[in-house]
């Protein structure tokens, strides 16, 4: 195809941009919304953009639904989406409150609560190469944070997710702020849609240090019209990037770390180049390329890549940082895919040793990196190299205490050192 020829958007189908409407989370103990500046509708926000932009199609349907609306009917029109052949976003805001049975996420509706496991599991029943992508601009209780804290975070285990989780109720729509400006600006050079991480740097610098971006969306879905015009380009057309030996050289700048690119390439290049990262976007932005990777099946090359993000986050800030402990749990991640179960195991001992001195034994994040460790031991087949680290294990799990799982590591040293024969009984209590 010749520079200039207009090709169509959305490989030609209609697309279909799906609006939520969640709580405002008035009912946050912690962060109250102060008087006179309620949360904002983020259907507001979004209808400076046109749908055309927000989703690269010839045509797209815009479905908002408004805040008042309950789960059942939330969930309707969800599955209508899902159905959709065409593209499909989703743009989803509210607040995220624990479910006190079972500790889960849910979205505040108000007069109704959404499970986010519902919501997740509609969404993954569209098939995997159609383009599709949740944005979430969310806020969420004190106590819903920390189990979200998990590299990979569970809010986007199987889900195309690109959300950010605020503390603060009254800081929901800078996400969302942001990317529509991102959107108004475009990206001079790159083709006639964008994907979503060629806008990640742009979004992620205007949100606080606190807020949590989960990014698990395949890399390379062109999901946005990228609205910047070449010099005598037809404002109502848009082109093909230009051939690579006239694009412009990669921006000096940090900004832009790597590009992602598609599935049916490979997703890392040869040489992770992760010099310069002195960004948290900029470390969020290369894990999901290696979750995303290592869920792909590259296990050796997401591995690679795991290791020179780790050292130059151990260079960069010391073995104990945050951003170090979330690169070590990402290698661990890596690593349980692969098989090598022994390897996740140590990783994410090490992890827990650290949370450990730092944090104490009865913060969140420890007892799941312990939980992590021990699942990743339970799991290892080769008999000798469990025996090798179960002391190390049981030295953990005592530090972390848990009596129904000690007494579990408990048995499985015993089985494993021939000591002890299970009874239905105590096979139940694992």
């Amino acid at each position: 195809m010749t520079t200039g020829e207009t090709v169509p958007l959305g490989d030609g189908l209609r697309g279909r941009v799906l609006v939520i409407e969640g709580g405002s989370g008035q009912r946050s103990r912690r962060f109250p919304p102060r008087p006179g500046r309620p949360a904002p509708e983020l259907s507001a926000i979004l209808a400076a953009i046109a749908p055309q932009v927000l989703l690269a199609a010839q045509a797209v349907d815009t479905v908002h639904l408004p805040a008042a609306m309950s789960a059942t009917s939330i969930l309707a029109h969800l599955r209508s989406a899902v159905r959709h052949p065409g593209p499909l976003l989703v743009h989803l805001g509210g607040h995220l409150v624990r479910d006190r049975r079972t500790g889960a996420a849910q979205l505040d509706l108000g007069d109704s609560l959404l499970p986010w496991q519902t919501l997740a599991d509609e969404l993954r029943l569209r098939p995997t190469e159609t383009t599709t992508l949740l944005v979430a601009d969310l806020s969420a209780d004190e106590a819903v944070l920390p189990p979200l804290r998990v590299i990979p975070s569970p809010l986007g285990a199987g889900l195309p997710l690109w959300a950010a989780v605020n503390p603060d109720p009254q800081q929901v729509g800078t996400f969302t702020r942001a990317l529509v400006e991102a959107l108004h600006g475009g990206r001079p050079g790159a083709g006639q849609a964008l994907t979503p991480e060629q806008l990640h740097q742009q979004v992620h610098s205007v949100l606080r240090p606190e807020v949590l971006l989960v990014i698990t969306h395949g890399p390379g879905w062109e999901m946005f019209r990228n609205t910047a015009r070449r010099p005598g380009q037809d404002a109502s057309t848009l082109q093909m990037p230009l051939p690579p030996e006239e694009l412009p050289g990669p921006p000096e700048s940090h900004a832009v770390a790597f590009e992602v690119l598609p599935f049916d390439t490979p997703p890392l290049p040869p040489h992770a180049p992760t010099a310069h990262l002195v960004d948290v976007a900029d470390y969020q932005q290369a894990i999901a390329v290696i979750v995303a990777a290592a869920d792909n099946g590259e296990h050796a090359r997401a591995e690679a890549f795991a290791r020179e993000l780790e050292q130059e986050a151990l260079d960069a800030h010391g073995p104990d940082a945050e951003l170090s402990l979330q690169v070590r749990q990402v290698r661990a991640h890596v690593s349980r895919l692969a098989g090598r179960q022994a390897d996740a195991a140590e990783l994410y001992r090490a992890v827990a040793l650290s949370l450990l001195a730092a944090r104490g034994a009865d913060d969140p994040e420890t007892r799941q990196a312990a939980a992590n460790a021990e699942a990743c031991w339970r799991a290892v087949e080769d008999d000798a190299d469990a025996r090798r680290l179960g002391p190390d294990l049981l030295d953990l799990r005592q530090s972390v205490p848990d009596e129904r799982r000690l007494r579990a590591v408990l048995r499985h040293l015993a089985r494993l050192n021939g000591t002890l024969v299970p009874s239905p009984a105590s096979a139940a209590l694992d």
